[in-house]
């Protein structure tokens, strides 16, 4: 069980790019044979991509994989670059935090007014509520990073 909440985020994105390749080839199929396309497949695929983004991150946060330059901090002791690590992790956090309150507002300002899509004519607020979701996933993988680095006493490259 531990194994599959630890893998949530790997197993949402599958889904999510797998019904996006799906809907997508039908489109493409329906566009070529029958000469129409079907306009709701753009909003979701969409609404995929962004879903995807957001929890890719998470899912990067989790693995330790964003990208970083390294050019300066080897240079520096083991302590100073274990200091910056946490650092940025506490940022990222803190753009989680960030990502979490203002999606909030957003969700909740396009819920009040009954904003809808343009296709599907589908609430905004069902697209816009990924946001605030994946700012807290989000915060809280960086939080588990920087806990993990601060709770590690050898080598930082470890």
């Amino acid at each position: 069980m531990k194994n599959i909440v630890e893998q949530l985020e790997d197993y949402f994105c599958s889904a999510i790019l797998l019904g996006m390749t799906i809907l997508t080839c039908i489109n493409v199929f329906a566009r070529y044979i029958f000469k129409s396309s079907m306009p709701f497949v753009e909003e979701l695929t969409s609404l995929g991509l962004v879903i995807i983004s957001l929890a890719g991150a998470a899912v990067a946060a989790k693995r330790g994989a964003h990208l970083g330059l390294t050019l300066l901090t080897d240079f520096l002791s083991e302590k100073v670059q274990k200091s910056l690590i946490i650092l940025g992790d506490i940022l990222g956090a803190a753009f989680g935090a960030v990502m979490l309150y203002y999606g909030t507002q957003m969700a909740l300002q396009e819920y009040n007014l009954g904003q809808t899509t343009a296709g599907m004519q589908w609430p905004e607020w069902l697209f816009g509520m990924f946001i605030p979701i994946s700012g807290a996933i989000l915060m809280i993988r960086y939080l588990q990073l920087a806990v993990k680095i601060l709770r590690r006493k050898d080598n930082i490259s470890a």
